[in-house]
């Protein structure tokens, strides 16, 4: 039974070769006696008669990551190694709980995107950022859960100017120097917009990183256009994306069920990253907690409180090739007023409709189903920046029942929403799903 979670002979490739040469200056990462510090773990990569593979340690290192900032202890439970962390924020305590857990972290070195007004042209503000991405380096690099140094995230995004992967080339270079024991990666979004950028500008750049969720199958094959030979890791997938899916004809993104979230995500590890094992050296599953984008549900492995969804089964199965000990839920059917998956659902104000789902439990525990109205909270479905906000049920609309079908009364008050369903089995197990609707 899982408790729901608590909180909280190879050739080394041209990265060791440069650092080792720019490691004996005031900055760099050795003693006089050229020993390293004894906490660090050193990580290579190395050229095999295939491909590349990664060594931590001297021994060869598959990435089963997570990507999130709690859950580290069930991250190891279900036989995973590894954690991303977008930026510092907090990295002390999460570095060393990792390190408890015997995991290793992808810390991530934030640097400011092109829409939020960051001018990479500016020498005074690209040095000053150069400034504080040195101090993080110096403050974290002992560390010996540390795995790699990630340079920024997506800072390809809805970007034509190359002049930021110039800068990426310099913090890369300047790690090196302060840190030659990891190597140093740079993250693009599934487009790969700017991946020439990445290759002719940022040659200290030892591996890419690529956030892929509905197109990760196509993800070797777009590199090998993009000419990219060296190896690759994925930091971000998971369930399809919100602007890849389905939506309403008022344009509000259709969810996939936690469990097709789940056979969504088993088919593409096993047919994407598995199958490219020689070139990819890994990936972070996301979203290893809650978190609130497009919806509640949408990318999160678990709820608010920490039960888990069918993915982090799979997740289980994938990486410690052994079922989970209590399977979560699956949920076959969602409907709301006899219509499941429906794009044009207009339901009349204060008027009550039954909402019902099929679903099942591995292990045969019964099961309590919870409802939830909640407003949409967004006038148009572009893309978000961040997270979104929590959003109030709305007043009146919350049921918990047993079984899997109940009476829904619509809200009062006109405008677009979803009804959210959690099916629990008792035991730290849910299945999840929602449906956006029309009011009038």
């Amino acid at each position: 039974m899982l408790r729901i979670f608590k909180r909280l002979c190879c050739k080394i490739i041209p990265f060791v070769i440069i650092v080792t040469a720019c490691s004996t200056g005031d900055n760099a990462h050795t003693s006089k006696t050229g020993i390293k510090p004894s906490s660090i773990v050193p990580v290579q990569i190395v050229t095999t008669p295939t491909g590349y593979q990664l060594l931590r340690g001297g021994k060869p290192y598959f990435i089963k990551g997570a990507a999130g900032l709690q859950y580290f202890e069930e991250v190891r439970l279900a036989g995973g190694n590894s954690v991303r962390l977008w930026t510092t924020d907090y990295a002390e305590p999460l570095l060393q709980e990792a390190n408890r857990q015997g995991l290793t972290v992808t810390l991530g070195l934030w640097m400011p995107h092109r829409r939020t007004g960051f001018d990479y042209h500016d020498q005074k503000s690209v040095a000053k950022l150069m400034a504080n991405l040195r101090e993080q380096v110096i403050k974290y690099r002992d560390s010996p859960a540390l795995l790699m140094w990630s340079i920024g995230s997506e800072l390809n995004m809805k970007v034509v100017d190359p002049n930021v992967y110039q800068v990426v080339n310099e913090v890369a270079r300047m790690i090196h120097e302060l840190d030659p024991f990891h190597p140093v990666t740079t993250i693009l979004d599934s487009s790969l917009n700017l991946a020439d950028a990445v290759r002719t500008f940022s040659p200290e750049i030892d591996l890419l990183s690529v956030n892929s969720f509905g197109g990760l199958q196509s993800v070797r094959q777009d590199l090998k256009q993009f000419k990219w030979i060296k190896p690759y890791i994925i930091t971000e997938f998971g369930a399809k994306g919100y602007w890849e899916s389905d939506s309403t004809v008022w344009g509000a993104p259709l969810e996939q069920t936690s469990t097709e979230k789940a056979t969504f995500i088993q088919e593409r590890y096993q047919q994407s990253i598995i199958a490219d094992s020689t070139h990819c050296l890994g990936s972070y599953v996301f979203y290893w907690g809650q978190k609130n984008e497009m919806t509640p549900t949408w990318f999160s492995l678990t709820s608010a409180i920490g039960e888990k969804t069918q993915a982090i089964d799979v997740m289980y199965e994938l990486w410690s090739h052994q079922p989970s000990p209590n399977a979560a839920p699956r949920i076959q059917l969602f409907e709301l007023a006899g219509k499941p998956k429906a794009k044009n659902l207009i339901l009349q104000a204060s008027k009550t409709y039954l909402a019902q789902a099929v679903a099942f439990d591995p292990d045969g525990d019964s099961l309590t189903t919870r409802w939830e109205i909640l407003p949409e909270g967004r006038a148009s479905y572009t893309v978000p920046i961040g997270d979104d906000s929590p959003l109030e049920p709305v007043l009146g609309s919350i049921k918990q029942v047993r079984g899997v079908r109940t009476q829904i009364p619509m809200p009062r008050t006109a405008g677009y929403y979803r009804l959210y369903i959690t099916i629990s089995d008792g035991h730290g197990g849910i299945a999840t799903a929602n449906q956006p609707f029309r009011c009038l």
